[in-house]
């Protein structure tokens, strides 16, 4: 019945991938939140200042990226979730707990590529990669939306079956309220950020200013004295103020990354102009995207309420118009966060980014792996396998999302770094009885 319905939607050219599908999701949340903020309800912030602050997560604690992050974090804010973890059908099933009655999943993107010769017969990714430059050249690669559904812990019973396990999942994203003297939210990083100069071009922040704004002739950006912020009249209201100063930052922060000697992204048009409302909506949702893995919400700038009703026309005509947007996003956020996160660590704080994280295993040690690998099995399932001086470790699963992001990557650091992670994660006490673990870090042989 299922293949007939599909059939026939396909001939009726009604047919949609699931990456399709998953698109159409993400366009129907940004016009919903889009016509709230229209109605009045912009000053809440674009997650509508209720969700839980931090990068969505997988149950193993790895970070959703992307456009999949800001989803799943404005999923968690519309229905309330006590928190942004997201777990995939056999997870839940691995966790011994069940999707409650009448939840709704929702899809997490990534990219797939068909590679095709010239008469157009497919050949398998391995052998691509195997092949020289020149021989890649006689293939044509065309990339593809796929998508997963995963599901909210909060749509499961894993609070009844598991209260311990849940309950460390909430501790994940508390963070502790920290105030300065006149009461206004306080972030040390971006405030080592202004104070050393450190990111890719000049921040004013110590000058009375009327407005903040990024200056591509003279790449600079200015931000008005925090005290200017301070225009609340609740504590409350002072407090968030204080996350205003820093997100207005940020919204310059995500201009800044345009130019053509970095993302190559802004090409000349000025505020008002048509084509300009996207760059607006890229910074808007870069800052606030980089802010709830912060820890705050981003209110839309006065300015920018009056576009949106342009975005919303435009999204309505191109859904497809997201994935354009959040593709220039995913590229400012990750240029932000990386400079937020070498602050962190400077200040000996936990980084956001992954990448950025040190294992912490008392009992961590370095090793020469040999064959090491991440593999998708016939199932669709992934695994990693080893060897170590001679001697098989065997294959242990892993994650989809790890898996496939793996899969995705281009040979070079970050990849091997992700390979060394996993290995580290699976494989470190299987090495520890061994002789000869002497080492402190991991390296692929």
């Amino acid at each position: 019945m299922y293949r007939k319905k599909s059939s026939e939607a396909a001939a009726n050219g009604e047919y949609k991938s699931k990456g399709q599908k998953a698109v159409d999701k993400f366009t129907e949340m940004m016009i919903s939140r889009m016509e709230s903020m229209k109605a009045g309800d912009w000053r809440k912030g674009w997650i509508d200042g209720s969700a839980a602050y931090g990068m969505p997560q997988n149950i193993s604690g790895r970070n959703y990226s992307g456009s999949n992050s800001f989803f799943l974090q404005m999923d968690s804010a519309m229905h309330g979730y006590k928190t942004p973890v997201y777990l995939t059908f056999l997870q839940i099933q691995k966790e011994n707990a069940r999707i409650r009655k009448g939840a709704e999943s929702m899809p997490v993107i990534y990219w797939d590529f068909s590679i095709q010769d010239k008469d157009g017969k497919r050949i398998d990714r391995n052998e691509y990669r195997r092949l020289s430059e020149e021989e890649r050249t006689k293939y044509t690669v065309i990339p593809f939306l796929k998508a997963y559904n995963v599901f909210n812990v909060d749509q499961t019973d894993l609070e009844e079956v598991n209260k311990e396990k849940y309950n460390k999942l909430l501790d994940r994203f508390k963070a502790p309220e920290i105030k300065d003297a006149e009461g206004m939210y306080v972030n040390a990083a971006m405030d080592r950020l202004f104070e050393k100069q450190e990111w890719v071009c000049p921040i004013q922040v110590d000058q009375i200013s009327e407005d903040a704004y990024y200056s591509p002739s003279r790449d600079k950006i200015v931000v008005p004295k925090k005290e200017q912020f301070n225009i609340g009249d609740t504590p409350e209201e002072v407090y968030k103020d204080g996350m205003e100063y820093y997100s207005s930052a940020l919204h310059e922060m995500a201009h800044s990354t345009g130019t053509e000697g970095r993302l190559n992204r802004i090409k000349g048009d000025r505020f008002g102009d048509p084509k300009y409302a996207k760059e607006e909506l890229v910074a808007e949702l870069t800052a606030a995207n980089v802010g709830y893995a912060m820890g705050f919400d981003k209110r839309i700038l006065d300015n920018n309420a009056a576009y949106l009703d342009g975005w919303i026309a435009v999204l309505k005509e191109n859904p497809k118009f997201i994935v354009s947007v959040m593709a220039d996003v995913n590229k400012a956020s990750m240029m932000v966060l990386e400079a937020v996160d070498k602050q962190k660590m400077a200040l000996g704080e936990e980084p956001i980014l992954d990448r950025n994280k040190v294992a912490k295993e008392p009992n961590a040690v370095i090793v020469d792996f040999e064959d090491a690998a991440i593999i998708k099995k016939k199932n669709g399932e992934y695994a990693v396998r080893a060897s170590y001086q001679g001697m098989e470790l065997g294959m242990k699963e892993i994650d989809r999302e790890t898996g496939m992001r793996y899969m995705l990557m281009p040979e070079g650091k970050e990849k091997t770094q992700l390979l060394a992670e996993t290995l580290s994660t699976k494989f470190s006490q299987d090495i520890i009885g061994m002789e000869h673990s002497v080492n402190r870090n991991y390296k692929i042989g």
